[in-house]
């Protein structure tokens, strides 16, 4: 399944590149990695993702560092709402 991004979930991903480069620029790529293995899952098992119970979005949280990943599923597309801390926001 095709995965987009939202213009936010790209400025979210871009926002923890530049502050896990500027605190421990050593993690960062272990940080994408984890990330990008969480949407890999999702293109794969789409539903996997816990329900929000705001209308059709959906959750995942990744495995290693923890970040909540918000989505939505589409005909034939995943579309990413946003990346970030799980502890930052609540949703």
């Amino acid at each position: 399944m095709k995965v987009r991004f939202s213009e936010k979930a790209i400025a979210d991903l871009d926002g923890i590149i530049q502050w896990y480069n500027g605190i421990a620029p050593e993690s960062t790529p272990r940080i994408v990695a984890d990330i990008e293995r969480a949407i890999d899952r999702l293109r794969v098992f789409p539903s996997s993702g816990q329900a929000t119970g705001h209308g059709d979005l959906r959750r995942i949280v990744t495995l290693r560092y923890h970040f909540k990943i918000v989505y939505r599923i589409k005909p034939r597309q995943i579309i990413v709402i946003g990346i970030f801390r799980h502890q930052n926001r609540k949703q």
